[in-house]
């Protein structure tokens, strides 16, 4: 027996969490090497029908094949994202619920003080998965052709006549909307949809006039001449080719992007969040998946947690500075 119990116990005491953390890494790899256990889904904060939803479906396809478990996509649009957001930080923290979440996920922080989720508290990010620019789309009976003549009839218009569609009330197509505003010195009213499906068949009916979306939705009707496109950002598209970026344009400063990145509820083991993040970033580097993705006009973004959980930490702050310019509000 030892001359010193105390040194004895001291030591027994500094094992434990030693013997506890080497159990805990064992019952996480354990985790790790039978996941997925169940089926996954991957829940999309918008209606099916726009780049958000079929950017999802590839990876679910994707991440099916690879795992040999079906992965579900389940859409639960509304509340600016809110409803989808909050039943993932509800759910169970094993890897089988999952938020496919885009750009608004760093937005709704900003805006409201009063979610029922904390975006960093509440979630473990996993990767982000792909980007892409913006697209100004107008209804054939605008009597613009470009930028210019677009900033011409907005400038001539009475306050209130001109109103731009966006899916969600608070989001970042919204926020692309009012900092084109707010930065060529126009006034726009903003009009709120559930879906970029539900944009595009009142921009098609003339019921709304101008959308500046994601270019996925709009690309085939703007080929077909039922809709017109005037500007994108970045650079110009593989698909759209003749369509001026807003820099060549005359407006360098508006540039702004969108992404899509995954997300687990907090508590998820890191060894289960590994191997999705390994899993994706692998999907992502496969031909006929950059080729599916760059026909929706989006590049891969992979990376790991810690680049994600950075990046989303960026976009906060750069969204934050856009919504004081523009004093934006949260949706109601």
């Amino acid at each position: 027996m030892s001359r010193f119990p105390w040194r004895a116990a001291g030591n027994l005491m500094l094992a434990c969490p030693v013997i506890a953390f080497a159990a805990a890494a064992h019952a996480q790899a354990g985790d790790a090497a039978s996941y997925p256990g169940q089926p996954v889904r991957i829940v999309v904060p918008f209606a099916p029908g726009g780049g958000t939803d079929a950017t999802a479906r590839l990876l679910a396809q994707k991440l099916g094949d690879k795992w040999g478990k079906q992965v579900i996509v389940e859409n639960r649009p509304g509340g600016n994202t809110v409803i989808a957001t909050q039943a993932v930080a509800r759910a169970a923290a094993d890897g089988h619920t999952l938020l496919f979440a885009n750009s608004t996920f760093a937005i709704n922080p900003i805006l409201s003080a009063n979610l029922p989720y904390d975006a960093y508290r509440d979630f473990v990010p996993i990767t982000s998965v792909a980007g892409g620019p913006f697209l100004m789309v107008v209804h054939p009976s605008v009597p613009a052709d470009n930028l210019k003549g677009m900033l011409q009839v907005l400038r001539e218009g009475k306050p209130g006549e001109w109103n731009f569609a966006t899916v969600g009330g608070s989001g970042i197509g919204r926020i692309a909307g009012e900092l084109f505003a707010l930065q060529s010195g126009v006034k726009l009213q903003h009009i709120s949809y559930r879906g970029a499906a539900q944009v595009t068949t009142d921009l098609l009916a003339g019921t709304v006039k101008l959308t500046i979306d994601p270019p996925n939705t709009y690309i085939a009707h703007v080929r077909s001449g039922k809709l017109k496109a005037l500007a994108v950002t970045g650079k110009r598209l593989a698909s759209l080719p003749d369509v001026a970026t807003f820099a060549e344009q005359g407006m360098p400063e508006f540039d702004v992007r969108f992404w899509y990145g995954l997300l687990a509820p907090a508590g998820t083991p890191k060894a289960v969040v590994d191997r999705i993040s390994a899993a994706v970033n692998e999907i992502l580097e496969q031909p006929d998946v950059k080729e599916r993705l760059a026909a929706l006009e989006l590049e891969t973004l992979p990376s790991d947690p810690g680049q994600f959980q950075a990046y989303l930490r960026t976009e906060t702050e750069k969204f934050t500075r856009v919504v004081k310019a523009a004093n934006i509000k949260a949706a109601e």
